[in-house]
């Protein structure tokens, strides 16, 4: 049976998928919204991966909690805002190929799908 969170990662990883290759085949299809596209692939990307790290840290702080370790762990904020700075900055050094407004914009993707699908699943199992 699958846990919440692993619910949660597979719809994600779904809805993250499906948004990449509309934007990859929009980019190609759409010259000139190309950069617009790319870049809302690449915030997407960056912020799946944050999801999914985030993810993989709460279980571990959880199952550290649960067998009683004193293993201090973190939440691992440092590397998630790393990464969108770093997808922002390339954005910034590339404006011909990623757009930097829709980079931004695209790093959000996770938290409002997951929103969405977090709602859809509430009501599923009412």
């Amino acid at each position: 049976m699958m846990d919440e969170l692993s619910k949660y990662r597979r719809a994600l990883t779904i809805g993250t998928l499906i948004l990449l290759t509309l934007c990859f085949l929009g980019g190609a299809l759409l010259p000139e919204h190309q950069s617009i596209l790319l870049g809302l692939a690449l915030g997407a990307g960056v912020s799946w991966l944050n999801s999914y790290y985030l993810g993989r840290k709460v279980r571990q702080v959880s199952e550290a909690a649960v067998s009683g370790g004193s293993k201090r762990l973190s939440m691992g904020f440092l590397t998630r805002a790393a990464l969108a700075i770093l997808a922002v900055y390339a954005a910034l050094k590339n404006p011909q190929y990623l757009n930097v407004y829709a980079v931004a914009g695209g790093l959000v993707f996770a938290q409002l799908y997951l929103l969405i699908v977090g709602i859809r699943f509430s009501r599923k199992s009412q």
